[in-house]
């Protein structure tokens, strides 16, 4: 949790996307590649911290992830956007338009 903390208070201006993932999420696996090429596309603009819903249960609850992926995007410590599922065109349209 002291990494997530950190990283979260390091991203500043940044973008986060909370990357709620599962070892086991076949779609998870899937939507990974997409994920850490948007992530240098916009390395400037976001960081994404990556959360294991297995280990993480009070992020999980706190963020309110019922399934996998569930990218949450927050912004001066406020919650601006959300995609659930591994929707390529989804996440690109949000990361796009929060980035602006």
């Amino acid at each position: 949790m002291s990494e997530f903390h950190k990283r979260f208070e390091a991203a500043e201006h940044k973008v986060i996307v909370l990357d709620f993932y599962a070892t086991w999420c076949a779609p998870c696996k899937d939507i990974d590649k997409v994920v850490k090429a948007l992530a240098r596309q916009y390395a400037n603009k976001v960081d994404v911290i990556k959360i294991n819903v297995d280990r993480f249960d009070d992020l999980v609850e706190t963020y309110k992830v019922r399934s996998m992926p569930t990218f949450v995007f927050i912004k001066n410590n406020r919650k601006i956007g959300r995609v659930i599922g591994a929707d390529e065109h989804k996440l690109k349209q949000t990361l796009s338009k929060v980035c602006k």
